[in-house]
């Protein structure tokens, strides 16, 4: 994984009357006769046998985690939800499935058509392209499917997640033994609960021993049909179910990155507050959503490319192509290689050297604030004072909320906190942006070059692209001007009144947010890798500096951190953690002083 791609290769499928068969494996996917029913008998019925095995704990809060190698068409994901509509609400399922050979989307509808699962339309909507990574996609409210297209290997050592049950789908171990070596079921004991279970169809020997080798006991069961044995297995101790309560939090912010918190803890069902704060990005009614590329798919890149697809499935996004006209030759070269690693249907270049984002998008903030019916709080949440249990949020002194957990989701968060629990210098920033809005007709698509121009909405279109190291909310009048007579000339858009908006956005040092729980600043002195932190301050997170991309990034960040906060798969792998960590800076700057 040395020099990954942006992309993997969709699955090669031959399709033997209606069922698909592996070209690169030789084998198929599965016999069409009884498929369903060895499916559910292998692997629904083992999970139902353990889930009746332990109570849930006292409160009902509870989840349950299934870790797949081998997505395919998705039958093992649908019909264990299938399954789950019989749980509670207040259970949710956590879904984690690998595929190295993601079928292609016309492929999962053919087949899924055959067949009536109740979530299947869900799948198929959200269903990703090929971008290596991890997909969120929620099948329900309480069911939550984090999709992995990458290598096996890569993705297990990557992945952040304790697992009660593994169902071991791949192709069989004659023709697909990369699956079934002893490094990656070494990978998954250790990422198993105790007395976590594995499911397989296999009785080979090579898998029994692996198994044992990691540290599983393993048996022999009877197989479905006239298949004489299969091989079951679990790791020492007893099972019970984890539990999946974060208890009050507040939020302090109430823009893109505090709406999609409270959204990520409304979903689950887990109570909050949001707190206004500083007036943000979000307060500028259309804000471009598309990823940041480079032409090596570093993590970074990577990073934004997984959260502008999962923006795409968000209240208030308006999916339009942007059309990219470079600014200069570099810029139009660039962008050509940029397009040349993707198929027409994401990033396509023209002959006139311009390029089309197809799967870009808007965000219009008010639209999510009303679909997701929060309640902003006015009061500014000024200081922060740490309780035995939990957190004050204190304004004029007063005490207006007492909360388990607190995010900080405002570009001001380092002013909250009481003397001795400031940070170190964390690289943040503020940028003060201005667009304006004028009256347009007939553009639906978002034009980027010198400034940008979004879609027409209700006769008006915003054009932004004005960016001044300050924190001065002012508006100016010769940015006004410089928008419009820009946008004139570029594109003939003319106006003869404009009415003006600004943002301050806060920026890091290495123009990535600041996600996650917040470190106990003085324990991380002499701390030269990130992995070796230890030591947090309870109930103290940062979902912050967003820069000019938190449109595209807000969402999948929120959602890692409540996903973390609960203690579920997370999100985001160990390596992009790592990459937005709130620590990094003060660490790679001790690290760099020792050496």
């Amino acid at each position: 994984m040395s020099n990954p791609s942006y992309l993997l290769p969709y699955a090669d499928i031959e399709w033997q009357q209606d069922a698909p068969a592996s070209v690169a494996y030789q084998d198929i996917y599965w016999h069409r006769n009884q498929a369903l029913d060895e499916k559910q008998y292998v692997f629904v019925d083992a999970m139902h046998r353990q889930m009746e095995s332990a109570r849930s704990p006292g409160s009902g809060h509870s989840q349950y985690t299934v870790g797949e190698l081998g997505f395919g068409f998705g039958i093992n994901c649908l019909l264990t939800a299938r399954a789950w509509l019989e749980q509670p609400r207040t259970r949710q399922l956590n879904f984690i499935s690998i595929e190295k050979h993601p079928v292609a989307p016309a492929d999962l509808q053919r087949l899924l058509a055959d067949y009536d699962f109740p979530h299947a339309g869900a799948l198929i909507a959200q269903y990703p392209p090929a971008y290596r990574g991890a997909h969120v996609i929620w099948l329900a409210s309480n069911i939550r499917l984090l999709l992995i297209f990458d290598d096996a290997e890569h993705a297990l050592r990557d992945l952040d997640a304790r697992v009660d049950h593994w169902y071991l789908d791949g192709f069989a171990p004659a023709r697909n033994p990369d699956m079934w070596q002893s490094g990656l079921l070494d990978r998954i004991h250790a990422l198993s609960r105790p007395g976590a279970r594995v499911s397989t169809y296999s009785a080979a020997g090579m898998v029994r021993r692996n198994l044992q080798s990691a540290g599983f006991q393993v048996t022999r069961k009877a197989g479905f049909g006239d298949k004489r044995e299969m091989l079951s297995a679990h790791r020492a101790g007893d099972w019970t179910p984890a539990t999946h309560e974060a208890g009050n939090v507040s939020i302090i912010g109430g823009g893109m990155a505090g709406l999609y918190c409270a959204e990520a803890l409304i979903r689950r069902g887990q109570p909050c507050r949001v707190f206004a704060s500083s007036t943000g990005a979000s307060a500028i009614p259309q804000l471009a959503v598309f990823p940041q590329l480079a032409l090596q798919a570093e993590a970074r890149y990577r990073f934004s490319l997984l959260a502008s697809q999962y923006m795409s499935t968000s209240a208030g996004y308006h999916a339009a192509a942007l059309h990219w006209t470079p600014r200069d030759d570099d810029e139009r070269d660039r962008l050509m290689a940029i397009a040349a690693l993707f198929s027409n249907d994401i990033i396509e270049s023209h002959p006139d050297n311009t390029v089309t984002y197809h799967r870009a998008g808007w965000l219009c903030v008010e639209e999510l604030k009303a679909a997701l019916g929060i309640d902003i709080e006015a009061a500014h949440i000024e200081r922060l004072e740490p309780q035995a249990s939990g957190w004050h949020c204190l304004t004029g002194g007063v005490n207006v909320a007492s909360a388990d957990q607190v995010i900080i989701a405002t570009g001001a968060g380092r002013d909250l906190l009481a003397p001795s629990f400031l940070e170190p210098e964390t690289g943040i920033r503020r940028i003060r942006g201005q667009a304006v809005s004028i009256e347009t007709t007939g553009i639906d698509s978002i034009l980027n070059g010198q400034v940008t121009v979004f879609p027409t909405v209700d006769g008006h279109s915003l054009i932004s692209g004005t960016y001044e190291r300050t924190s001065d909310p002012v508006i100016r009048e010769t940015d006004t001007r410089h928008l419009v007579e820009t946008a004139r000339q570029l594109y003939g858009v003319a106006a003869d009144e404009a009415t003006a908006h600004v943002g301050i956005r806060a920026v890091s040092r290495d123009r990535l947010p600041l996600v996650g729980p917040v470190p106990d600043w003085p324990l991380l002195t002499g701390v030269n890798r990130l992995s070796a932190i230890r030591h947090f301050i309870p109930g103290l997170h940062y979902c912050t500096a967003f820069g000019s991309r938190g449109a595209t990034h807000a969402r999948l960040c929120a959602e890692h951190l409540v996903s973390s906060m609960l203690g579920e798969p997370t999100a985001l792998g160990l390596a992009h953690q790592q990459m937005l960590s709130v620590a990094r800076f003060v660490v790679r700057d001790q690290s760099r002083q020792q050496h």
